[in-house]
This record gives structure tokens, sequence and C-alpha cells, in this order.
């Protein structure tokens, strides 16, 4: 048990690394990928709190609260590299029409 949680944390924590800081969040976006691995963290090495808290929110296991948390960062990270790749394709179409417009005026 202690093998799996010491991977769980590892590979969370490499992942945490990697996103947060490899890239420019905002500081709302970054505080709530903080906050989200953090209550991972915490219930992946006090798994006993998770039922409590799964039960106060009336969900059936903590199990299942954790699956929801660990959905909801997936989501969360999905939706802002979504918006981060929509802007920047629209900033190289500018570049794009920009540099032919200059290229067309050459032409002339």
């Amino acid at each position: 048990m202690i093998f799996i949680k010491l991977f769980l944390i590892v590979v969370l924590s490499t992942i945490f690394l990697i996103f947060a800081f490899s890239t420019k969040l905002k500081i709302i976006q970054r505080l709530s990928i903080i906050f989200g691995y953090f209550i991972l963290f915490f219930f992946i090495l006090f798994p006993s709190y998770s039922d409590d808290v799964a039960h106060f929110f009336s969900i059936g296991t903590g199990k299942d609260l954790i699956l929801y948390i660990a959905v909801s960062l997936i989501s969360l990270i999905s939706i802002i590299l979504y918006v981060r790749v929509q802007g920047n394709i629209e900033m190289i179409t500018k570049i794009v029409r920009e540099d032919a417009k200059n290229r067309a005026k050459k032409c002339e």
C-alpha cells in the first residue's frame, strides 16, 4: 500500500510541476489546479478521510469522490489548453494576414 501511495504522489507531483510551472497560466487557474492537486495528495495520504467527505456530499465512497475531483481537474486543464490553442491560432492567422498584405504591397 505504501508503494502505490508513493508512486501516485510522485506521478501527481511530476505532472503538477510540469504543467503549473512550464506554462503561463492566470493566477486563478494556477490556484485552482494547485488546490485540486493538494486535495488529491491529501486523499492519497489519508484515504479514510475521503469516505467521510464523500458521505458529507452524499457521494457513495471516497473512491468516487477522488474520481470526480480527478475528472474535474482534467476537464479544467483541457479547457485551459483549448482556449490557449484557439488564441494561438488567432495570433498565427493575424500574423499570416499581415505578412500576406506586406508581400502584396511589395509586389505592386
